[in-house]
């Protein structure tokens, strides 16, 4: 997989910024680098497929509880994400859209 190895700046439509480290098909490193998140970070046991060429699904469940998927387009330099999250309202869901950069 292309994906394998890679690590990229994720800047979303959100205002959020992470960086995003695909160490291997089922371990993924991140941390947040703006937005409510800014500071958090952790390494996840990950889901990754490629669903075309160079366009990859890949999923994973943080400790927090935390949810992501994400879609990553490396040959347009985009990415798809929805997350679920808690909050004291109950569980909410953001989906977002943005662009990567190869570190």
């Amino acid at each position: 997989m292309d994906l394998i190895g890679k690590k990229f700046l994720f800047q979303y439509e959100s205002g959020l910024q992470v960086i995003g480290d695909y160490s291997s098909p089922t371990e993924v490193s991140w941390e947040a680098l703006s937005g409510p998140a800014k500071g958090s970070k952790g390494t996840e046991s990950a889901n990754t497929a490629e669903i075309a060429p160079n366009i990859f699904f890949v999923s994973w469940i943080e400790k927090s509880g935390t949810t992501v998927s994400q879609v990553l387009d490396l040959d347009k330099l985009v990415v798809t994400a929805f997350v679920t999250f808690d909050t004291p309202q109950g569980r909410q869901s953001m989906f977002d859209t943005g662009t990567l950069t190869e570190q």
